[in-house]
């Protein structure tokens, strides 16, 4: 069993980091990982995990740390990121990059911005155990060809299944369904690109496609009123479940930002079995197969979809088919015990041998029950360090 501290900005509700770090401590700590989170600021509550409240100070992290009997730290977000050099040599410290976009995109602080980047290339990468990001295109991104690429998942929405003929309305008299997700309160940063999707909406409407627009995202009456002026129907702080049913509802789910590490909303859209669309940039060729160079792009296959709904249920199924089994958070935190191990940070105990996967397959329970006793046999014989290679090697094969 192994003991692992998250350090990240905050755990709050609609934000895809705050995602990430609940899902990999919930799965690691159902299968019997001690997990502790560190954050500045935290709105709910984790089952099973300890969430610490606490100042990026690594005297102040390194004492929870140490109560915790903490093995390996691993921090999600800066002002969490510059304080891993710090801790080094008590812990095994990673940072888990999900990106920062471009500052260019970014009028009032673009200058912070390039300080923080170029900072965390000299001070905290060089300075650490090593560096994990969400896609290949990080990789880059970030100026550190060493990191580990981990990908992230998204079937937390749960799955509801490809569509059929039944989720399609076939009747060109009927508006297609088209939505997005976005922040309404705060007014969309340049990079997520909240007004190229107001601008397709307007270019489909000039072009007479029979289609409704929706957006769901958090804020007021207030925030939205522009929106529902401009006649769109608006869902505000919508619940998990009623997100999960929205982008299963749409027909077309739109993602119009200028730059993503990995994009969460288009796989959960996908896993949906809803078709999605995003602009050809930052990792998005990583995870959607409907790439785009501009809206006119966009508002040309939309227009045959308004009149060949059988080429719409297939793009649908083609998205749901891209991403099923793909993107698992099992699979997720397995790469990222494989990563650990490969370390020395042998985070199983005798009393537990990891889910095993044969050809990408999670296999049965009672499959598994077989392994685990195998498993309990060869320690016995062999030692665990010597059992858990050859598992390891039936596990990532």
């Amino acid at each position: 069993m192994g003991n692992i501290m998250f350090l990240t900005h905050r755990i709050s509700m609609g934000f895809g980091v705050s995602v990430v770090v609940h899902e990999l401590s919930t799965v690691l700590a159902s299968i019997g990982h001690n997990i502790c989170i560190c954050t500045l600021q935290a709105d709910y509550e984790i089952p099973g995990v300890q969430i610490y409240v606490s100042d990026p100070d690594h005297n102040q992290i390194r004492d929870i740390a140490m109560s915790m009997n903490i093995d390996v730290i691993v921090a999600h977000t800066s002002p969490f990121f510059e304080v891993l050099p710090a801790l080094m040599g008590q812990f095994s410290c990673w940072a888990w990059e999900h990106g920062d976009p471009s500052p260019d995109f970014f009028e009032q602080d673009a200058e912070e911005r390039r300080r923080i980047i170029v900072n965390k290339q000299l001070n905290v990468y060089p300075h650490i155990s090593g560096v994990i990001v969400s896609s290949r295109f990080l990789m880059y991104d970030i100026g550190w060809l060493a990191s580990q690429v981990i990908h992230l998942a998204c079937d937390h929405t749960g799955d509801l299944g490809k569509k059929t003929f039944m989720d399609i309305n076939f009747s060109t008299e009927t508006p297609l369904k088209i939505g997005t997700l976005m922040r309404l309160g705060e007014g969309e940063a340049l990079y997520k690109g909240g007004t190229y999707f107001l601008e397709l909406c307007e270019e489909l409407k000039k072009n007479h496609i029979n289609a409704e627009y929706f957006i769901l995202g958090r804020g007021t009456r207030a925030d939205a009123k522009m929106y529902k002026e401009k006649g769109f129907q608006i869902i505000r702080n919508a619940s998990d479940e009623e997100r999960s049913q929205y982008l299963r509802n749409l027909d077309v789910f739109i993602s119009p930002s200028q730059w993503e590490g990995f994009n969460l909303p288009v796989t959960e859209a996908m896993k949906s079995g809803t078709l999605s669309m995003v602009f050809d940039v930052g990792a998005h060729p990583e995870v959607c197969p409907f790439l785009f160079s501009n809206i006119h792009e966009m508002v040309s296959l939309i227009a045959r979809y308004a009149m060949d709904r059988k080429i719409l249920l297939e793009h649908s199924v083609a998205c749901y088919n891209f991403v099923n089994k793909k993107f698992e958070w099992e699979k997720t935190v397995l790469r990222f015990l494989e990563l650990m191990n490969k370390h020395g940070m042998f985070l199983y105990t005798k009393a537990y041998i990891p889910p095993f996967v044969e050809k990408g397959i999670i296999v049965t329970a009672n499959k598994r029950k077989s392994y685990i006793r195998k498993g309990l046999e060869s320690i016995k014989k062999d030692g665990f360090a010597k059992t858990w290679i050859k598992t390891r090697n039936i596990i990532f094969r």
